[in-house]
């Protein structure tokens, strides 16, 4: 009779994961190709195993559920789960009556539908529209004398992506700019136009991107030694995020 050790059901565990892994990189090589090749394999494959445990965490073990999760998060954020943005997600993630895991993913991508269909329009045009009025956009242009910086951001953030706003909604919103200024103090950021760029930063990329796998080149900055004040963190970071923006927008259009 056959016995089969831990070490050998261990062995036989990594490999299915690795397998995986390999799989989920060439999967999101063509289903997120402009972030695959911004972040590099390296990077990418750290954010495969990184959302396999967060899977987890949602009774998502199955082979389909986990690479769905790992597309939402590439979608939207690798901390979707906790965003103010996605109350959508997390409702249906936090639902006890959602116990089987396939029911749970079902529901979810079905409300994922309904939200990428308003929020980024017939081929993503919405969503794009939104990034090229980021990138050409200036904290100055929404600030108004005597109105509160959180009001004007906010109400910049309504000229830029209509279609978000309005189905993630003005509580969610301002949440959201809750949460981004007390990150941007935690960094030293107090301007007008660090505030600007930590708003933009956590509306399009998740309100986690400080410290998301899946944006490595926002974190590495903030705690880069060498940029030893405020000033010098943030000039950094936006030449990077309008890199990324422009990268982002060169790969729609060649698309």
């Amino acid at each position: 009779m056959w016995t089969i050790r831990q070490e050998q059901t261990e062995a036989f565990r990594r490999y299915h994961l690795k397998k995986f892994e390999d799989q989920m990189v060439v999967h999101l090589k063509t289903f997120a190709a402009q972030h695959w090749k911004a972040i590099g394999e390296q990077a990418g494959r750290e954010a495969i195993r990184w959302g396999i445990e967060q899977a987890k965490k949602y009774g998502f073990t199955n082979r389909g559920p986990v690479r769905f999760y790992i597309e939402l998060m590439f979608m939207l954020g690798g901390f979707f789960d906790t965003d103010p943005q996605c109350a959508w997600a997390i409702q249906i993630l936090r639902d006890p009556a959602n116990i089987d895991q396939m029911t749970r993913a079902e529901r979810l991508h079905q409300a994922l539908l309904a939200y990428w269909g308003a929020v980024a329009g017939p081929e993503n045009q919405f969503l794009f529209a939104a990034l090229r009025k980021l990138s050409k956009a200036k904290a100055e242009d929404y600030v108004v004398i005597g109105v509160p910086v959180e009001e004007c951001l906010l109400n910049g953030l309504k000229d830029l992506y209509p279609q978000k706003c309005e189905y993630v909604g003005g509580r969610a919103l301002k949440l959201l700019l809750s949460r981004t200024f007390e990150l941007a103090n935690r960094y030293g950021f107090s301007s007008t136009e660090d505030l600007a760029m930590m708003t933009a930063l956590t509306f399009f990329l998740g309100h986690g991107c400080t410290g998301d796998p899946l944006y490595g080149w926002i974190g590495r900055r903030l705690a880069d030694s060498r940029l030893d004040s405020a000033k010098k963190r943030s000039a950094e970071l936006k030449a990077k995020a309008m890199l990324y923006l422009k990268h982002s927008l060169e790969g729609n259009e060649a698309a």
